[in-house]
């Protein structure tokens, strides 16, 4: 479509919308979390909280995943989608041109555009797809100069290339069958078009494109991939980007409908994550088109595929949208209205905008409100107990003040006794916590420990290499995923252990003293293991799907388990670290709240011993303390005003309409 075209698609609005309200939360995230770090009142972990959240929604994208079998039209409609501007096609999507390896687009940094490709043989590294895009060596860098259409198509051709290459060599890709699970008759030759002894596979094995565009710039990553077998020979494709995708858009065929390979990638891979939001596309749907028959006779045929579509997936209705992406691109490109509307293109641009964008703002929403909330009550409580100590004290005073001088040398005497009596008790305290930290270690990290999960791995992975029949990897599978849960279960008991020996140290300390109760700060680890078993469930489900992968190659089930592991290791450290920060927050609050309560004795002694050379000075020792209390009170007042600017952005309501009436 042309510039001032794009300009007006409901699919840039929305995401110029969302990105303008991620920077405002980001922005206002910084704020609070530099007011926090100002006021001293909660331990440094709630302030890098706070500021890897907001740079984390800074950076966020939508990822939307096309997802669906060979020769579907996904890479035409991405193209009608979104750059039709370029006044043809970009990306490769004619006939006898098929997209080879998964291709992900992103805005280019700096605006410069340019592509990198992940040679086939990266296969055999166990190393995930991921942590390669770290490593530059790794991909081969092809310039993307957009101005010169013959030197960009040329470029973006090699997204359609292959390779001849010998069986042994493909089979260690995992790209085609063992012998003993090759027909007899095919041991020597697969493709008989590469010549005896030869197979055709893609050349590449992934593909990242940086395009400057609005839409790509306005915080949109496009990942468009190959079909069926390609999903299946490629598991950190299904267990990792597609499951990592925000939204999925399931292309079919209008003249096939729902085939049973279509089935088979939405029951694997796509109907079981109830976090993403999903389109389903019917495409080609201009191939039902007839000029012997009325207009009104080809929408009820499209109506009825509509039906039969939405009944077969278990989706609603609303979901399934007729498309024809090929006529979509034309209409586009002659700025043939009519054309445009029978397409069906701005119907799915109107969905995208306000269906899968507005679902990636609720995401947000909700990561950010727990942090939030609980950031700000906490110190709003704080505040309140400062203040009524405060307040306390001034009431003490007042009540002093009205005493006769004689009993203010036997407070004074009383106060140095706690003090006294505390500092024993404290460093009797500090003492203990050796034993503590042991227990620490012992019972919560190391449970937790990585060496530990990297002999799990290791285990599975050589009994995973064993088992040749759907059932051995799924009873694999479940076992992997038992052995970290009991890990997870050994470090909650662990917890519990830890949190039982803190109160038994610090509430004698309470109880003597007066000291704030200790906040009932949540377990790391209990929400954690939910997630865990929620993974290990859909895993276990991916699992007795992996018939096809065992068929295909061992290497394959090989690759899926160590995608799964790279995943939940990365996962239980997460976990480990997010427990150390529980431990180090516990201590933080209790070595706070001493502190505090030190502080506050020791001023009120200077106070009182003041007070016994010159009774005078309790005039001036209550003006201290209201002027600390306004302090207090300025403090509360800066804490409701961060919370003031933060609520808005987090109502469940659609913030666009509000920011469009700043931004027209």
């Amino acid at each position: 479509m042309p510039s001032n075209q794009l300009a007006l698609s409901p699919i840039l609005r929305e995401l110029q919308v969302l990105s303008h309200w991620r920077d405002q939360i980001a922005g206002r995230l910084h704020d609070l979390a530099a007011l926090t770090t100002d006021l001293g009142l909660l331990p440094g972990g709630t302030v890098l909280r706070l500021e890897t959240l907001a740079y984390g929604i800074g950076q966020d994208s939508l990822r939307v995943a096309f997802v669906g079998e060979f020769s579907r039209g996904k890479t035409e409609l991405i193209n009608a989608l979104f750059f039709a501007n370029v006044g043809g096609r970009l990306l490769p999507s004619s006939s006898g041109q098929t997209t080879m390896c998964p291709v992900e687009i992103r805005g280019a940094p700096q605006g410069n555009p340019g592509m990198q490709l992940l040679p086939i043989a990266s296969r055999t590294l166990d190393v995930t797809i991921e942590k390669l895009k770290k490593a530059g060596s790794a991909w081969t860098r092809i310039p993307l100069g957009l101005e010169n259409t013959s030197g960009r198509n040329a470029a973006l051709a090699h997204l359609t290339e292959t390779i001849c290459v010998p069986v042994e060599e493909a089979r260690r890709f995992g790209l085609c069958p063992p012998l003993n699970r090759t027909p007899k008759d095919r041991e020597r030759t697969v493709c008989p078009s590469c010549g005896l002894g030869k197979v055709l596979i893609p050349r590449w094995r992934h593909a990242l494109i940086y395009l400057p565009h609005p839409m790509l710039d306005a915080g949109l990553t496009v990942l468009d991939t190959p079909g069926l077998n390609a999903i299946g020979a490629e598991p950190e494709l299904t267990f990792g980007m597609l499951a990592d995708a925000d939204a999925i858009i399931f292309v079919l065929g209008a003249d096939t409908g729902v085939t049973q390979s279509d089935l088979a990638i939405w029951e694997q891979y796509l109907m079981r994550n109830p976090s993403q939001k999903q389109l389903v596309i019917l495409n080609k749907v201009d191939t039902l088109w007839d000029e012997l028959r009325g207009w009104s006779e080809v929408e009820a045929e499209i109506a009825r595929q509509i039906d039969a579509t939405a009944a077969r997936l278990g989706v609603r209705r609303e979901q399934v949208i007729p498309v024809s992406g090929q006529k979509g691109l034309v209409a586009r490109i002659r700025q043939d209205g009519d054309l445009l509307t029978r397409s069906g293109l701005s119907v799915l641009e109107e969905a995208i905008a306000t269906i899968l964008v507005p679902a990636q703002e609720a995401s947000i929403r909700e990561r950010c409100r727990a942090v939030v909330e609980r950031t700000v009550m906490d110190q709003k409580a704080i505040l309140r107990d400062q203040m009524q100590g405060i307040m306390a004290q001034m009431d003490s005073m007042r009540r002093l003040k009205e005493k006769t001088g004689e009993k203010v040398p036997k407070l004074v005497a009383q106060h140095q006794q706690i003090l006294r009596s505390f500092e024993a008790d404290r460093r009797a305290f500090e003492q203990k916590k050796t034993a503590f930290r042991a227990a620490v270690e012992e019972g919560l990290l190391a449970p937790l420990a990585p060496g530990t999960f990297d002999l799990i791995i290791s285990n599975a992975k050589g009994e995973m290499l064993s088992a040749w029949t759907t059932a051995g990897i799924v009873e694999r599978f479940k076992s992997f995923f038992a052995d970290a849960i009991a890990r997870f279960d050994a470090a909650l008991e662990g917890a519990q252990q830890v949190a039982t020996l803190v109160a038994e140290e610090y509430q004698p300390l309470q109880a003597r003293y007066h000291l704030p109760q200790l906040g009932a700060i949540p377990y790391a680890i209990m929400p954690r293991r939910a997630e865990l078993l929620t993974m290990a469930e859909n895993y276990e489900r991916f699992g007795m799907k992996l018939e096809i992968a065992v068929n295909t190659q061992g290497a394959v089930v090989r690759k899926a388990f160590l995608t799964v592991a790279s995943r939940i290791r990365d996962f239980v450290l997460e976990t480990r670290h997010e427990a150390e920060s529980w431990v180090d927050e516990i201590m933080a609050v209790m070595n706070r709240q001493m502190e505090i309560f030190q502080a506050k004795s020791e001023e009120e002694l200077a106070a009182l011993e003041s007070i016994s050379q010159a009774m005078g000075n309790i005039d001036t020792r209550i003006l201290q303390l209201q002027r600390a209390l306004e302090d207090r009170q300025a403090d509360m007042r800066q804490v409701d005003a961060r919370w003031t600017l933060l609520l808005p952005l987090l109502r469940q309501d659609h913030p666009a309409s509000e920011l469009k009436a700043h931004n027209p």
